[in-house]
């Protein structure tokens, strides 16, 4: 417990120090870019704990499969001639391996480094608040994917970076970034139809019926699934996964909903913003909510995972609300509600899913 919640004290000291000064200028201006240091020492000491881990989660699946990476140029060829997923993970890990280091904590470091160095990038850039923005990748669980789902969570942080193409509506660069992303972990091949949600006007009539038409097929989705059983689709592993593991928690749409309904309340001061960086966070919290509805009565653990590509977005969505948006008698107190809550939801799946420890062969085990 103490190594997760340390995450949280650097968070607090860190935003104690630059929070005003860096939230002062951006609210002043949406084009300030904040400086990179307070989000580099957050994202830094993360990408530590992430590459001293040892055995938390499914880490020892990618300690087994580094190590059993013969290191060879000559594998490269082998993997990318093969017909296994995810290519792009494999064939730079049998690079790092060949031309660094047969150490699996420097693999870790690698990835987790170019992690949080994508996440300082678009963040001090889109961001109105180090504090409410990395409180909620704290409070919502986000961090721990750096102890977990190693490939896909490379391929989330990839997506995030094309948050730029989406405000700017530029779909060529989008797809680039959306198949490189997929050949870290197909699901990102699931994100190029998202550009033509994501560039809408949140709350507009086109929005809202593409809104009706995926909820449609979500009602089919599993007899389309069931379609696939037994055959030699590409998407046979959608299948397989839903089918064996249970739905979301249902706290979870609660916690998805939130940001979505406070946009919908202030949706007038939203557009009176012209905020686009906050109109396309707003689209992707909307997708998350609706994921996270589906995953909830289906077997989810695929659509829950989906919808992290989704969810990164409410820490700039909420950074608005909370320091723009929200004005008046009402902020103090939806903005304690906020800490409060997402501080008890954080402690409940944290136990729910007996996640608290963390174990190092350097650092030790902490449980």
């Amino acid at each position: 417990m103490i190594i997760h919640f340390s995450v949280l004290g650097v968070i607090l000291v860190v935003t104690l120090l630059w929070e005003r000064y860096e939230k002062l200028n951006k609210l002043k201006s949406n084009d300030y870019v904040m400086h990179a240091l307070p989000f580099v020492i957050i994202f830094g000491y993360l990408a530590f704990l992430a590459a001293m881990r040892t055995n938390m989660n499914d880490t020892y699946v990618y300690v087994d499969t580094f190590q059993a990476s013969p290191g060879t140029i000559s594998n490269v060829s082998s993997i990318l001639s093969s017909d296994q997923k995810d290519k792009g993970f494999y064939v730079l890990e049998n690079l790092f391996k060949t031309l660094f280091t047969d150490n699996y904590h420097w693999w870790f470091a690698f990835c987790a480094i170019i992690e949080s160095l994508i996440f300082v990038h678009v963040l001090r850039r889109e961001s109105a608040s180090i504090l409410v923005s990395c409180f909620y990748f704290f409070a919502s669980t986000l961090y721990y994917n750096y102890f977990s789902m190693m490939r896909q969570w490379m391929a989330v942080a990839l997506f995030f970076l094309a948050f730029k193409f989406l405000k700017e509506k530029k779909f060529w660069p989008y797809l680039i970034i959306c198949l490189i992303a997929a050949q870290f972990h197909n699901s990102a091949y699931l994100c190029i139809p998202v550009y033509f949600f994501a560039i809408l006007k949140p709350w507009s009539k086109k929005q809202l019926s593409l809104v009706a038409a995926f909820c449609v097929v979500m009602l089919f989705l599993n007899p389309l699934l069931s379609s696939l059983e037994g055959s030699d689709s590409t998407y046979n592993y959608v299948y397989s996964t839903m089918a064996t593991n249970s739905g979301s928690s249902p706290v979870r749409i609660i916690i998805a909903a939130v940001p979505v309904i406070l946009c919908f309340i202030y949706r007038e001061r939203i557009e009176e913003e012209h905020n686009k960086s906050l109109d396309v966070a707003i689209s992707m919290s909307i997708l998350n909510l609706l994921l996270t509805t589906v995953a909830t009565f289906t077997s989810g653990l695929y659509l829950i995972r989906m919808s992290t590509y989704f969810n990164l977005f409410n820490m700039i969505v909420f950074s608005w609300l909370l320091e723009k948006i929200i004005r008046g008698q009402n902020k103090s107190v939806i903005k304690l509600c906020f800490y409060v809550f997402y501080l008890a939801f954080y402690i409940y799946q944290m136990y729910y899913q007996g996640a608290f420890g963390y174990s190092s062969d350097i650092l030790g085990t902490f449980n």
